[in-house]
C-alpha cells in the first residue's frame, strides 16, 4: 500500500476513532468502553499490517493477551486504584508490542533498556507520526481530487473543512441564544443518547477530546506499521547480554565500565552470605519461633514486625540489584569461577528467600495486629511474586536463553497485577476486617470507609447480620453512600458498564427499601465513634498501645 494512501486511511480511522472515544469516554465513568476502544483501536492495527506486508513476527504478538485482560478488568473491578493500574498496564503493554510490530527483533529476547527503550518510543514518537500521517494523508487527498473519481475525494475534503466550521458557528450562536441552543439539540435528538450531546456549552471540550483521541489512534497506527524493519534497528543499540556466552562463561562478556575479578566477587558475595546467614539463624531461633521474641525484645508482635518489614524488603530488593551488578561486571576465566559464582549467588538467594518469606509472615502478624488495607495487601502480595523473581534470577544465572531475567521481570509484573485483580482486593480487605471483627476483635472502619463499590456485597452482609447498633448504623450509612453514587452513573450509557458496580448496584437496589437516608454528616460521626486499631499508619507510637493478640489496651 502506498505510504500517502496508508496515511489517509489512519487519519479516516483515527477521526472516526476520536469520534467514537468521545462518545463512549467523555464526562462518563469508564467501565465497557476501555475494553471496547483499544479493540477497536487494534483491530485495523492488526488488519493493516497485513494490508501494508509488514514482516510480522506472530513471537512478537503475545502481550496482547496481557493486554486484553487488563483491559477487560477495568470492565470488572470497580476499585480506582485497580482501574488505574489496569488501563497503565493495558497502555504500557500496547506500547511495547507496538514497538516490535515491525521489528525482527523478539521481545522476550530483548533486554530490559530495550523494553524500557521500545515503551517510551512509543510513548513519545506517536505524536510526531500522527502529524506526519495528516501531512501525507491531506497531500492524498488534494491528488486524488483531480484524478477519476475525485467528486468523491472532494466531499470528503468539504466536509473535513465544512465539520470544524458549523460546529464553532453552532457552539457560539447556541451560546448567544437559549432557544437556538434547544432547537438545535432537539434536531440532533436521535444522536443524543450516543454521543452526549446534552448541551451546545461543552462542545469545544467533547471537540479537544475527540481530536486528541484522533491523534493518539492515527499516531499509533502510523508508528506501528509506517516504520520499516532497518528503521526499528536503527532506533536500538545492541543488547548489552546479547553477547553473552548461552553455556558457561569462558569469555569476557561486553567490556563492563567497571571490573571484578572473581577474588573480589567472592569476598563480596561470601561476606554477604556470612552475614545473612547469621541473620537467618536468629529467625529461626526467635521469630519463627513464636512468643520468644518478647521475652528477648520487649516488642510486641505488631512492633516487631513493623520494625523489621520493610527493612527486609529494602534488603532483598538490593540483595537482587547487587547480585545483577556482579553478574555483569564479575570476569570468569575459567569453569570452576564460573562454578564458585554461581554457588555463592545460589546462597545468597536461598537465604535471601527465606528473609522474605519472613518477611510475609512479619506482614501477616502486623495485618492481624492491626487489620488489612490497600497498602498491606499489595506489599504482601509484591513479597510472594519477589520471591519468583529470585527464581528467575537463579535461572539467569545459568544462561538458558538471552535475557531471561528481563523477560522474567517482565511476567513477574504481569502476573502481580493479574494477581491484584483475580483477588478482588477491596472485597478481599473488607472480608477479612470483617472477619477479625467476628471473631471478637474490633472494627475499625478508618479503611473500611475508602473501600469501592467491589465491597459492597460483603459489606451488605455485614449490616444485614450485625447486631452491633453502631456498626450497623455505619454499615447503613456506608452503603447509602454507595447507592447514592451508583444512581448517578445510571445514566451513563453502555461505555460505564462495569461489572463490580453492576453487582452493588443490584444488591443495593434490594435492600435499599431498608437503608436510611445518606447523611454525609451521620457518617462522619458514627466513624468517629468506633475504634482506630488500624489509624497506627498515620499516628506514631500507637504500636505502644496493642497487645501481642492485637486488641486494644
Amino acid at each position: 500500500m502506498d505510504r500517502k494512501a496508508f496515511a489517509a486511511g489512519a487519519l479516516l480511522i483515527g477521526l472516526a476513532l476520536g469520534l467514537v472515544g468521545m462518545a463512549l469516554f467523555y464526562d462518563r465513568a469508564i467501565g465497557l468502553s476501555f475494553p471496547i476502544f483499544i479493540s477497536l483501536v487494534l483491530l485495523p492495527l492488526l488488519v493493516l499490517a497485513t494490508r501494508v506486508g509488514l514482516p510480522v513476527q506472530r513471537r512478537n504478538l503475545w502481550p496482547l493477551l496481557p493486554l486484553l485482560f487488563f483491559a477487560g478488568m477495568v470492565a470488572v473491578r470497580a476499585d480506582a486504584l485497580i482501574g488505574a493500574l489496569n488501563i497503565a498496564a493495558a497502555l504500557t503493554l500496547g506500547a511495547l508490542m507496538l514497538h516490535y510490530l515491525p521489528s525482527q527483533r523478539q521481545i522476550d529476547t530483548d533486554s530490559l533498556g530495550h523494553h524500557t527503550a521500545a515503551v517510551t518510543a512509543s510513548s513519545i514518537l506517536f505524536m510526531p507520526y500522527a502529524v506526519m500521517q495528516a501531512g501525507l494523508g491531506w497531500s492524498w487527498l488534494s491528488a486524488r481530487r483531480h484524478e477519476r473519481g475525485g467528486a468523491a475525494v472532494s466531499v470528503v475534503r468539504g466536509l473535513m473543512f465544512a465539520l470544524p466550521v458549523i460546529v464553532i458557528f453552532a457552539f457560539l450562536l447556541g451560546s448567544a441564544d437559549a432557544v437556538f441552543a434547544n432547537v438545535v439539540n432537539q434536531a440532533f435528538n436521535g444522536l443524543r443518547d450516543l454521543f452526549g450531546l446534552q448541551y451546545l456549552d461543552d462542545t469545544l471540550g467533547r471537540l479537544v477530546f475527540a481530536g486528541a483521541l484522533a491523534i493518539f489512534v492515527t499516531g499509533t497506527l502510523g508508528y506501528g506499521l509506517m516504520r520499516s524493519p532497518a528503521e526499528v534497528e536503527a532506533e536500538m543499540a545492541p543488547s548489552a547480554d546479547e553477547a553473552a556466552p548461552t553455556a558457561d562463561a569462558t569469555t569476557q562478556k561486553n567490556k563492563p565500565g567497571i571490573k571484578l575479578s572473581m577474588i573480589e566477587s567472592g569476598i563480596i558475595l561470601g561476606s554477604v552470605a556470612a552475614l545473612f546467614g547469621l541473620f537467618v539463624a536468629i529467625q529461626f531461633t526467635y521469630f519463627f519461633g513464636g512468643q520468644t521474641t518478647l521475652e528477648v525484645t520487649g516488642l510486641s508482635y505488631a512492633q516487631y514486625a513493623r520494625r523489621g518489614f520493610f527493612e527486609l524488603v529494602a534488603v532483598s530488593v538490593l540483595t537482587l540489584g547487587l547480585s545483577l551488578l556482579l553478574d555483569r561486571i564479575t570476569i570468569r576465566q575459567e569453569r570452576r569461577e564460573n562454578l564458585i559464582f554461581r554457588g555463592l549467588a545460589l546462597l545468597i538467594v536461598g537465604l535471601t528467600t527465606i528473609m522474605l518469606i519472613s518477611a510475609a509472615q512479619r506482614m501477616y502478624l502486623y495485618e492481624e495486629a492491626f487489620g488489612f488495607t490497600q497498602l498491606r495487601v499489595y506489599v504482601h502480595v509484591a513479597i510472594v511474586w519477589m520471591g519468583v523473581l529470585f527464581g528467575v534470577f537463579a535461572l539467569a544465572l545459568f544462561r538458558l536463553r538471552p535475557n531471561i531475567f528481563s523477560f522474567g521481570l517482565l511476567l513477574v509484573i504481569i502476573g502481580y497485577l493479574a494477581t491484584l485483580n483475580l483477588m478482588n482486593v477491596d472485597a478481599y480487605i473488607a472480608e477479612r476486617n470483617i472477619a477479625r471483627y467476628q471473631a471478637g476483635q474490633e472494627l475499625d472502619i478508618a479503611f473500611l470507609n475508602i473501600l469501592s463499590e467491589d465491597a459492597v456485597p460483603v459489606i451488605a452482609a455485614l449490616y444485614q447480620q450485625t447486631e452491633e447498633e453502631t456498626v450497623r448504623q455505619w454499615a447503613g450509612q456506608w452503603l447509602a453512600r454507595q447507592l447514592n453514587g451508583l444512581n448517578w452513573m445510571q445514566d451513563d450509557g453502555l461505555g460505564a458498564v462495569n461489572l463490580g458496580r453492576g453487582t452493588a448496584w443490584s444488591q443495593l437496589s434490594a435492600i435499599s427499601g431498608t437503608l436510611p437516608d445518606y447523611d454525609p454528616s451521620a457518617l462522619m460521626g458514627i466513624s468517629l465513634q468506633l475504634p482506630r486499631t488500624g489509624r497506627d499508619d498515620y499516628e506514631s507510637g500507637w504500636d505502644s498501645l496493642v497487645t501481642p493478640t492485637g486488641s486494644s489496651r
